[in-house]
C-alpha cells in the first residue's frame, strides 16, 4: 500500500515548546480484557459507555470555556473504537468542533482492528483526525491467541485497506514482541506483514508481565514460559534490523517512523511537555505538578466534568532528574547537557563524568558536542545505564530533598527491559 504522506506537521524540528499542551482522553472500555493487560478498563457495555460520553462531554466543554487549545490530541484507551458509531461521531465532533483548527498539529485515534470500520473512519476524517493507530501486535495465529486478542491477522489488512481508500493522513501499527514461544521466523512474518501494509509509523512493545494480569498467573502456574534474555535480544534485533532495512527509521527506544513524521503527542511527552488528561484514570502534568482523575468509571459518571484528582505531587529536584534522563535517553536525539544542567541544576559532566565515560567506552552512550545519547546497544541495557548514572549523581553528593530513591525507581526505561 502506499499513501502521501499529507499531515498538518510542518517542521522536522521538534521542541517541547512548540509542542505543548496536548490532550489526552482515555476510553476505558474494551470488549474483552487482553491477557497481558493491566490497564484501567472495563468490559465495554453501550448504556454506560454513553453515560461515560456525556461526562467526557462536559470536562471537555470545561476545558474549553477555559480557553484551553492543545496542539495535539490523543484518544486512548481501552479501545476508544469499541464506541458505538452514534457516540463515536458525537464524540469526535465535539472534539473537532472545540479543538480542531490551526493550532492543532496532530490528532491521533487509537483503534482495535475489529471494532473498526469504514463509516467510523469516515466520520473520524469528517471531524479533523488525522493519525489513526491500530493495535495490531502480531500477525501471528498463535500469537494473538495467546495475547487474548478479538481479530485475525487479515482483518488487519482489511483495516489499512479501508484507511488507504478513505485517506487517512497517517497510520501507526503497535506490534508485540516477546511473547511466550514466539520465534525470529514469527517476528520476520510479522515485519514483512507490516511492510506490505506500509503504515507510516511502527511501535514496537515488549511484552511484560504485569501483576494480576491472566499472563502473569499462567507465569507463576508454569503454564507458560517467558522467553529467555537471550531470544528475546535475537528477536528484537530482527524486528529492529528489518523495519529499518524496509526504510523506518527509529527515532525513541520503542517507535519508529516512514513518512509523515513522529507520534507528536507521545514526543510531548518524552521532552517533559504540559499535556491535560480528560476522562476516568488520565493524567496530567502542568510544567510542575503532576495528577490523575480518580480511576473509578462510576465516579467519573457522577463526576458531572469535574472529576476527583489524585496522586498529585511536584516532583522534588531528584524526581525531576531521574525523569529527564529516563525521558531524554529514550530518544534518538538523547539530551543536551547544558539543558539538563540548566533545568535540574546538576552537571552531569561533574557529577556522573565516570558512568558517562564507562558507558561512552562501552559504545552505550554516543556523545557529540553537547549531546548524549544511546547507541542501539545502549537501547538495549537502557535500565542499567539510566541506574548506573542515577547511582553516581547521588553518590556526588546531590541535595534533592525528599524524593524517593532515585536508583530503586530508574526502570522499564528500556525495550528490552527485563
Amino acid at each position: 500500500m502506499k499513501r502521501k504522506a499529507a499531515n498538518r506537521q510542518a517542521t522536522t524540528t521538534w521542541d517541547r515548546e512548540s509542542l505543548s499542551p496536548g490532550l489526552y482522553l482515555h476510553l476505558p472500555f474494551c470488549f474483552s480484557r487482553c491477557t497481558y493487560c493491566d490497564f484501567h478498563v472495563g468490559i465495554f457495555r453501550e448504556d454506560l459507555s454513553r453515560q461515560y460520553v456525556d461526562s467526557l462531554e462536559k470536562e471537555i466543554d470545561r476545558l474549553h470555556r477555559g480557553g484551553f487549545s492543545p496542539k495535539t490530541i490523543f484518544v486512548g484507551g481501552g479501545t476508544p473504537s469499541a464506541l458505538g458509531v452514534q457516540d463515536w461521531g458525537r464524540l469526535l465532533g465535539l472534539l473537532g468542533d472545540r479543538f480542531s483548527g490551526d493550532n492543532l498539529l496532530e490528532w491521533t485515534v487509537e483503534a482495535n482492528p475489529d471494532s473498526l470500520d469504514p463509516e467510523k473512519i469516515e466520520i473520524a476524517l469528517r471531524s479533523g483526525v488525522d493519525r489513526i493507530s491500530t493495535g495490531a501486535q502480531t500477525f501471528s495465529a498463535r500469537g494473538l491467541e495467546i495475547l487474548g486478542r478479538r481479530h485475525d491477522a487479515e482483518r488487519v489488512r482489511q483495516v489499512h485497506r479501508w484507511l488507504e481508500e478513505f485517506e487517512m493522513p497517517r497510520t501507526s501499527i503497535d506490534l508485540i514482541i516477546g511473547w511466550p514461544g514466539q520465534t525470529e521466523s514469527d517476528v520476520q512474518h510479522d515485519v514483512n506483514s507490516i511492510v506490505e501494509i506500509d503504515p507510516d509509523h511502527v511501535s514496537l512493545y515488549h511484552l511484560s508481565y504485569e501483576q494480576g494480569t491472566w499472563l502473569d498467573e499462567m507465569r507463576k502456574r508454569g503454564q507458560i514460559l517467558p522467553l529467555d534474555d537471550e531470544s528475546f535480544i535475537g528477536i528484537a534485533r530482527v524486528a529492529l534490523g528489518e523495519l529499518k532495512r524496509a526504510g523506518y527509521n527509529r527515532y525513541e527506544v520503542s517507535n519508529l517512523h516512514l513518512r509523515g513524521g513522529p507520534s507528536l503527542h507521545n514526543l510531548n511527552y518524552w521532552l517533559r511537555g504540559q499535556y491535560i488528561g480528560v476522562g476516568s484514570g488520565a493524567a496530567s502534568f502542568d510544567g510542575s505538578k503532576r495528577w490523575r482523575n480518580r480511576p473509578d468509571i462510576a465516579a467519573y459518571i457522577a463526576s458531572e466534568g469535574f472529576p476527583e484528582r489524585v496522586d498529585e505531587e511536584t516532583p522534588s529536584g531528584v524526581q525531576e532528574i531521574e525523569e529527564h534522563l529516563m525521558l531524554s535517553l529514550r530518544l534518538l536525539e538523547g539530551l543536551s547537557l547544558e539543558r539538563f544542567r540548566r533545568e535540574t541544576g546538576v552537571s552531569l559532566e561533574e557529577t556522573a563524568s565516570g558512568a558517562l565515560d564507562r558507558y561512552t567506552d562501552l559504545g552505550w552512550l554516543e556523545r557529540r558536542g553537547d549531546r548524549v545519547s544511546a547507541s542501539d546497544r545502549g537501547f538495549e541495557v537502557l535500565d542499567e545505564m539510566i541506574l548506573g548514572l542515577v547511582e553516581e549523581v547521588e553518590r556526588g553528593g546531590l541535595d534533592g530533598g525528599t524524593g524517593p530513591d532515585l536508583a530503586g525507581e530508574a526502570s522499564q526505561a528500556s525495550l528490552l527491559g527485563r
